[in-house]
């Protein structure tokens, strides 16, 4: 049972992590057609990455198979000491999705602004509109990806539990 329920472990991870993307997707949106504060600031484009950690997305296949092997049978390969990050075997320390800023903005020409400099272009937040809502359906699709990863391994604890 350790198994499902480090399924559903990860598989709430993955929820949260496209809960923080769609979050932050719709917050670009909202702020697409911003237009600079009074001391010049221009909204800068959020992405969210899943760790800060560089080690976790680096080799986490090779890793998590040496760590199945390692469950199986503790003769078949012993655990190799690069492998670091893991309380007890199988569950490692996550770490939250962190939200970092991308773009520097671009130019447009308007000289009828306020705030245009003395050459008539005014910077404004570089937020695409299409980029955003083409990132936004990947992010619905992954957390409904995940959503019928959860329901599976419901189905199977359930037929477990019946056997």
């Amino acid at each position: 049972m350790d198994g499902i329920f480090s399924i559903l472990h990860n598989n709430l991870d993955g929820l949260k992590l496209q809960l923080k993307r769609l979050e932050t997707i719709s917050e670009n949106i909202a702020n697409t057609e911003r237009v600079p504060d009074q001391n010049g600031k221009i909204y800068r484009r959020k992405i969210v990455t899943g760790s800060s950690n560089k080690e976790s997305s680096n080799g986490n296949f090779a890793r998590q198979m040496t760590l199945s092997l390692t469950n199986t049978n503790q003769k078949h390969i012993s655990r190799p000491s690069s492998i670091t990050g893991l309380n007890q075997v199988g569950k490692k320390n996550k770490q939250e999705p962190q939200i970092c800023e991308v773009g520097d903005g671009k130019l447009i020409y308007d000289p009828t602004n306020p705030r245009a400099d003395e050459n008539g272009y005014l910077m404004v937040s570089d937020v695409n509109l299409i980029e955003e809502m083409v990132d936004m359906i990947a992010a619905s699709r992954g957390y409904e990806a995940n959503i019928t990863v959860m329901n599976a391994a419901k189905e199977m604890a359930k037929s477990t539990l019946k056997i």
